[in-house]
């Protein structure tokens, strides 16, 4: 049974969007249809108006009508189309896997750091280097300051416990109790 509350449940299903790289993305595919469009109706009206003009006097002859050349002209045409079509998603997920990737590579490797409970300065400038800023990289570098925070005072309330020395004077139990709530608070 889950026990987490219902709001932490659903605050994992936020999807985060690059809104700025998305718009452009969608400007740039839609100028591009309107283009791709255009000129292959274009094209096909050049090349159907010659195909029609090249039979235009055969329509009364007895033989069959030839439907090849207007055929031909159609399935170029929607070929051209399709294959920009494909090239220019194909370019866009190029773009849109190499921002993923950039965000990404940071945040998986500040994680990694996390991990091996690395919360030196070094690591963090490592990791900063290359990074480019966004908010979930920003994110994870504030969580990664409070918990730096919190486990510095973890380890300061364990060196107060050991400083603490002989339970038999008077108010070290006191103080000893304390400590160890400070380290019960400090601890998830």
């Amino acid at each position: 049974m889950n026990t987490a509350p219902a709001s932490a449940f659903n605050k994992r299903h936020i999807i985060y969007v690059d809104h700025a790289l998305q718009k452009w993305l969608l400007v740039v595919l839609i100028a591009l249809e309107i283009v791709l469009i255009t000129g292959t109706l274009w094209m096909l009206y050049l090349q159907l108006t010659s195909v029609v003009e090249t039979h235009l006097f055969r329509a009364h002859s007895a033989a069959k009508p030839d439907i090849y050349p207007l055929l031909k002209t159609g399935l170029i045409g929607l070929s051209w189309l399709i294959i920009f079509n494909v090239l220019s998603l194909w370019i866009a997920d190029r773009i849109w896997s190499r921002q993923i990737n950039s965000i990404l590579q940071p945040f998986t490797e500040l994680v990694g750091k996390i991990e091996q409970l690395d919360f030196s300065e070094v690591a963090l400038h490592d990791i900063a280097l290359g990074a480019q800023p966004h908010p979930v990289i920003e994110l994870t570098h504030a969580w990664r300051t409070a918990e730096r925070e919190r486990l510095r005072n973890i380890r300061t309330a364990i060196a107060q416990l050991e400083t603490t020395g002989d339970m038999t004077t008077p108010g070290t139990e006191e103080r000893t109790r304390a400590t160890l709530e400070t380290i019960r608070k400090l601890l998830p």
